[in-house]
């Protein structure tokens, strides 16, 4: 239970770090147009005022103690809602409905040194979750595809809609005056309606079925023989097809989909420079949809001529495999876009390059007292690192000559692990020597 509290507290701190703008009040309403409701990302969230807040202490990971916190404000009268400000150091924060002032100065009292502040929000958990289900049952009378939450650090109920339909708008329009933002997909991106196309510019649909095959997988034929491999592998009880292969070649596209979302739809085979991807989109229009990987088939023809020139690479979509799914990409190192052209063996294969190694990046969070993978640009020096866990972090050390030695391309691979202390630190190891690092009150220059 401490875990799962503890999650979801993190979970508000972070959404809370992201959008948080100090003594802002919600901007223009950059929602939808139509609905006269903020974005949510627009809304901030809600700080003490400045001098309530101290250059220490900083906590880099779950070191505050929020358990001790969370228990007297338990206590307390009026008392919200708890989280961590991201924005703030890590320092916790307190929500009351009232007397917000008194609770600042009897925290001042209960945790002497720790990072802890007190802020007054007009709407109470509870008028939040009541405005939350009365917007979530006249939604659900009108959509299937919604979310809805509510977050006590913004003071809002935040809506997420798959279509900003007329009956949705309809809806939303009976909650004007209300703290509501709202979020829904720009229109020009939404997939028009209709029946999965049995066929395109280019291309034909063959094969469209599901459950079959294998989810995150690719695939090409460009002869009889090679058809009845790809047609074994799939798994297709179908006789084969009629295909040209003097014209044609046949691509099978393994697509995936949620268990909750199991409408899908082949839209189009799209040829970007080397890349052949398909184009697949859910018409239902979902805000979400399960994690569990369930495959689609979809094979189709398509023409020789409408191939790249030489060498490509065939996958699901324009932005390549996932992690952990580098089997999705397909190499063709042949030309077969000349008339009844053929792959010899070993020109059809993965892609030696994936997975591709995992670095974390600078801006992210990351767990302390675990050492994490970082590939770090040295040609501007090693003074500045980069920002984790929302502080800049700077060393004032020079640069180890291992650590030159060792570059490749300017580019060296290292371990970094964040530290909680006082100050808290980063520990850099390449090449077997190490550099600490100290968190800066200094912006993050950057490197070109």
């Amino acid at each position: 239970m401490r875990r799962a509290r503890f999650s979801l507290i993190m979970a508000i701190a972070l959404f809370a770090a992201a959008c948080g703008v100090e003594g802002a009040s919600p901007g223009p309403l950059a929602g939808p147009e139509s609905n006269g409701f903020p974005k949510c990302d627009d809304v901030p969230s809600l700080f003490a005022q400045s001098d309530s807040y101290r250059d220490e202490p900083l906590y880099v990971g779950n070191e505050m103690p929020i358990d001790e916190v969370l228990e007297w404000a338990q206590s307390q009268p009026h008392y919200q809602e708890i989280w961590i400000d991201r924005e703030h150091n890590g320092w916790i924060t307190v929500a009351f409905t009232q007397d917000a002032d008194q609770r600042q100065q009897d925290l001042l009292v209960e945790f002497p040194g720790v990072g802890v502040v007190a802020v007054e929000v007009e709407a109470s958990a509870a008028e939040l979750q009541d405005l939350q289900s009365m917007v979530s049952n006249e939604l659900s009378e009108v959509t299937d595809s919604y979310s809805i939450g509510t977050f006590v650090s913004q003071g809002v109920v935040s809506v997420t809609v798959g279509e900003l339909t007329p009956e949705v708008e309809a809806v939303l329009a009976e909650f004007h005056g209300e703290p509501l933002c709202v979020d829904a997909p720009d229109p020009s991106t939404l997939p028009a309606p209709g029946p999965q196309p049995d066929g395109g510019d280019g291309w034909r649909l063959l094969v469209d079925e599901a459950p079959l095959g294998e989810p995150y997988r690719t695939g090409i034929a460009y002869d009889v023989a090679s058809l009845a491999a790809l047609w074994t592998t799939i798994g297709v009880d179908d006789p084969l097809p009629d295909v040209d292969f003097i014209n044609e070649v046949v691509i099978w596209f393994g697509a995936v989909y949620g268990s909750s979302c199991p409408n899908t739809r082949l839209d189009d085979v799209v040829v970007d420079g080397s890349t052949v991807h398909a184009l697949i989109v859910l018409p239902d229009k979902p805000i979400a949809c399960t994690a569990d990987a369930n495959p689609h088939a979809y094979v189709v023809a398509v023409e020789r001529s409408k191939l790249p020139a030489g060498p490509f690479v065939i996958q699901l979509d324009a932005e390549g495999p996932p992690s952990g799914a580098p089997e999705e990409r397909t190499v063709v190192d042949a030309d077969l876009s000349l008339p009844g052209a053929v792959a010899s063996p070993g020109q059809i294969g993965s892609d030696p390059n994936l997975p591709e190694p995992y670095y974390v990046q600078s801006g992210q969070i990351i767990e302390t007292e675990f050492p994490q993978p970082f590939l770090f640009y040295i040609h501007c020096g090693i003074e500045w690192l980069g920002e984790f866990n929302d502080l800049v972090w700077r060393t004032e050390a020079p640069t180890p000559p291992e650590w030159t030695t060792s570059a490749i391309d300017e580019s060296l691979e290292m371990q970094i692990t964040i530290l909680p202390g006082a100050p808290p630190t980063i520990e850099a190891v390449a090449n077997g020597v190490t550099v600490i690092y100290e968190p800066s009150a200094d912006p993050f220059p950057g490197c070109d």
